[in-house]
């Protein structure tokens, strides 16, 4: 089960890779990538890498058509967020 802080970073992370063109996600299921990135970061990848975690996640969400960063980009988009 994922947490607030989780859920919410997932929330702000998803639409800002969707808006700048970062990965391909139909607008129906933005909602439950949200969900599965949050909950593997919960579950898969405690201790690991959050930017690692978050690659592999989007990878392995099949409501993720593409993903077009690498984790540099990926980087910029936390850090970003962040700000």
């Amino acid at each position: 089960m994922s947490t607030p802080f989780l859920i919410d970073f997932a929330h702000s992370l998803i639409p800002r890779l969707i808006e700048e063109g970062h990965i391909a996600v139909a607008p129906a299921d933005v909602e439950t990538v949200e969900t599965y990135v949050s909950n593997y970061l919960a579950t898969v990848a405690r201790g690991g890498s959050l930017l690692s975690s978050v690659d592999k996640a989007l990878l392995a969400c099949a409501e993720v058509e593409e993903v077009f960063c690498d984790l540099r980009a990926l980087k910029r988009v936390v850090e970003d967020l962040q700000a």
